[in-house]
């Protein structure tokens, strides 16, 4: 078979098997920062009311905008949920694709395939691919922004500039805080630049353009982008030695089946001719670091997925030489056993990681299930459903004609509103506590919903009332109020 054939045939193959793989993922209820993205943002009338409501980090502007045309694009076929999620997964597949067919060469078919089917296959990738969030755009738009970076020292030309630029403004556009993602690309790119980059006019091309992309696209809204880093400052983790081992662990996890082999990394420091320039892509292994320890609360794990393609890559680089030292040492080296062999290896840890026993050991060193952002967090976990809670109020005649709902706040109000919207109750009042304020008083005849696992003797007290329990389910406890 022709050698693009076959890298062809291995990009179809893994975008198959990521898609069968991500089937479990796609079919789950929203949880708390995807209902509010979507009915805060995503549902707003025009791309310019989004880009002007820039109040809070929820609102990732370019992905608010793809997914504000992707809900136009409906066509009833399916949950309108389940067909959101699918923008992610596209933008996953296209991601994958590119950085097969862009690095191929570099490291071989072969341990490319490994590579990503290591990352694709392991739950932070599958997660992050099935999310109403922008953190796989945001990773989709830096390896594009590398390929580019990477075209451009290489070519000189304007038009590699100009996709460079492109990509960078795509990139801060979905996430501010991608310009780490995108210092990884000049520390990946910057061998390109010589020994003396300094010299290299190109060199300030490659780090100047994510700060010109930046500027060019949050000028206009600098008042609102300063306002969300001081709300985002406020809700980041406080647990430092914690979001170390969320954003750390994962990789460790991921690529288990291939720390052997990648270790030849090691090997590099006795070459007689070691080019030093090369070793600051090990850098990017130390970027989480920066905003970690200088911030003054550390950020949501999540916020540093978008790196996570380009430790793909720096894996790929020491399985290729691994290989290359592996394919000296044995005479008789048959590279279709060794890259099967490592195949096999690989999906077999994949399946392994799927198990809920081993993602909520995983999930539990990675902040547990309400921190956790990679592998177990709790609205994928077998009691989070406001789907159902929805369905069941909607299927009691009694209920039908309900005005208003009350939510606690542990109870996930905003998937809660999403479900019942869905189910007809569109010009229902809800309320629930929250930074504009408490609810001073529940109205009559109103329906409040709890965690399954909250004292509603506190409510009560609170609201003096008539209460009736009506049912309870494994996520929540339904009650009705009257005066």
């Amino acid at each position: 078979m022709h050698h693009t054939s076959r890298s062809l045939v291995y990009g179809i193959l893994l975008c198959t098997l990521v898609f069968f793989a991500a089937g479990s993922y796609l079919v789950r209820p929203l949880w708390f920062d995807e209902a509010l993205t979507v009915q805060n943002f995503a549902l707003l009338e025009s791309l310019q009311s989004i880009y002007f409501n820039y109040v809070i980090p929820n609102n990732q502007l370019l992905y608010t905008m793809l997914l504000h045309g992707w809900i136009k694009l409906y066509c009833g076929l399916g949950g309108i949920d389940d067909w959101m999620r699918l923008l992610s997964l596209l933008l996953a597949g296209v991601t994958m694709l590119y950085t097969f067919r862009r690095f191929r060469v570099t490291f071989g078919s072969g341990v490319m395939t490994v590579v990503l089917l290591a990352f694709c296959c392991a739950p932070p990738f599958l997660l992050h691919a099935t999310a109403l969030r922008g953190y796989m755009a945001a990773a989709c738009c830096t390896v594009f922004a590398l390929g580019s970076a990477l075209d451009y020292l290489v070519s000189g030309k304007f038009r590699h500039w100009g996709a460079y630029f492109f990509f960078c403004l795509c990139s801060v556009a979905v996430l501010p805080s991608d310009m780490l993602a995108l210092g990884g690309v000049c520390l990946y790119a910057l061998p390109l630049c010589g020994h003396n980059f300094w010299k290299n006019k190109r060199f300030y091309f490659l780090i100047l353009t994510p700060f010109a992309a930046a500027a060019l696209f949050y000028l206009p809204i600098l008042q609102q982008l300063l306002q969300v880093i001081r709300v985002g400052s406020n809700e980041s983790w406080k647990d430092l030695r914690g979001v170390l081992q969320a954003v750390y662990l994962p990789q460790l996890f991921t690529f288990a089946m291939l720390l052997l082999p990648v270790s030849s990394l090691l090997l590099c420091f006795r070459r007689k001719r070691f080019n030093w320039l090369r070793s600051s892509r090990a850098g990017i292994w130390l970027l989480p670091l920066i905003p970690i320890l200088l911030l003054k609360a550390p950020p949501f794990p999540r916020v540093f997925f978008p790196l996570f393609p380009l430790f793909v890559l720096l894996i790929a680089a020491g399985l290729r030489d691994f290989t290359a030292i592996f394919c000296r040492l044995q005479k008789r080296y048959n590279p279709k056993f060794w890259i099967g062999g490592l195949c096999i290896l690989t999906l077999s840890w994949c399946c392994i990681q799927q198990q809920s026993e081993l993602k909520g050991l995983f999930s539990r060193c990675c902040g547990g299930a309400g921190r956790d952002d990679f592998y177990f967090p709790y609205y994928l976990r077998y009691g989070h459903t406001p789907d159902t809670t929805a369905q069941m109020i909607a299927a009691r005649e009694t209920l039908k004609g309900v005005q208003a709902f009350y939510f606690t706040f542990n109870s996930d109000p905003w998937p809660l509103m999403f479900y019942l919207r869905l189910n007809g109750y569109t010009d229902a009042d809800f309320l629930f506590d929250g930074p504009r304020g408490m609810v001073p008083a529940l109205p009559d005849s109103t329906i409040v919903i709890l965690k399954s696992n909250e004292d509603q003797t506190a409510l009560a007290q609170r609201f003096k009332g008539n209460w009736t329990s009506l049912f309870k389910n494994d996520n929540h406890q339904v009650w009705s109020y009257d005066l």
